[in-house]
């Protein structure tokens, strides 16, 4: 093995136990799908999956083994993490995945570990440094297009803007991609020490990036769903090259 290859830690997704379900899925999982794991081989460095934890020696263990952190995507976060009280539309949380997530994201960017995150952990991350979410696309005050498919089949797709003078536009190296889409919650308040820097037609945040950090980027979208497309491989190259440099 490469010991030259950065380790990402990356967040799990998260199930409760539930009597409603057949052994074993009645029990509590941590899980991934292989998208996330393959993008980071991909592109050179060595997946480690991080169990959700409450327990803070385990998290700052977590932070002195490996080189980055991806916060990856998933269920809803609990609206009580930003003030407000569950919408209708939200999807069962997972209490520990939660405080897990809050509790790493800040760990990390204390000790300037780059920090990447993806639709939920887009949204996490923006809650962890004080900024607030719309708990569904029908909460905003302005029309938006479609962002999600409820049979979640991964085929909606449409155009982001990026914002010049930005990181993720250094990055991509182009003002508008094609993104493929799949969440029903939004950015409303933009957490602090954050910088927005792209958004979808309707107005939608769909990047931003943390200028103060060593490397802090997060996007609304899936680039490890869509691993052949330029900017996706970019993303992934670019986060494995700075935690090489650690």
């Amino acid at each position: 093995m490469d010991s030259k290859k950065p380790k990402i830690g990356i967040t799990l997704s998260a199930t409760v136990h539930s009597k409603k379900w057949r052994w074993p899925s009645r029990h509590g999982f941590d899980y991934l799908k292989r998208d996330y794991h393959q993008a980071v081989i991909n592109a050179g460095g060595i997946p480690i999956l991080l169990a959700n934890t409450s327990e803070i020696s385990i998290i700052n263990d977590y932070v002195e083994s490996i080189d980055g952190l991806l916060v990856s995507g998933g269920e809803d976060l609990h609206p009580k993490y930003f003030g407000r009280k569950p919408h209708k539309s939200i999807t069962l949380s997972a209490p520990e995945r939660d405080e897990f997530e809050i509790k790493i994201i800040k760990r990390a960017l204390n000790k300037d570990i780059p920090v990447f995150g993806i639709c939920r952990g887009f949204q996490v991350m923006n809650i962890a440094l004080g900024g607030t979410i719309f708990q569904d696309l029908s909460c905003a005050p302005f029309g938006t297009i479609k962002h999600a498919d409820p049979k979640e089949a991964g085929d909606v797709y449409h155009r982001i803007k990026i914002e010049k003078s930005t990181l993720l536009y250094e990055i991509i190296g182009a003002r508008s991609i094609e993104v493929n889409s799949s969440h029903h919650q939004i950015i409303d308040k933009i957490g602090k020490k954050l910088k927005v820097t792209a958004y979808s037609s309707d107005g939608v945040i769909e990047g931003f990036e943390g200028p103060d950090f060593k490397f802090l980027l997060a996007v609304q979208w899936h680039p490890e769903m869509i691993p052949k497309r330029f900017h996706s491989k970019r993303l992934f190259k670019v986060l494995i090259e700075t935690c090489r440099q650690k």
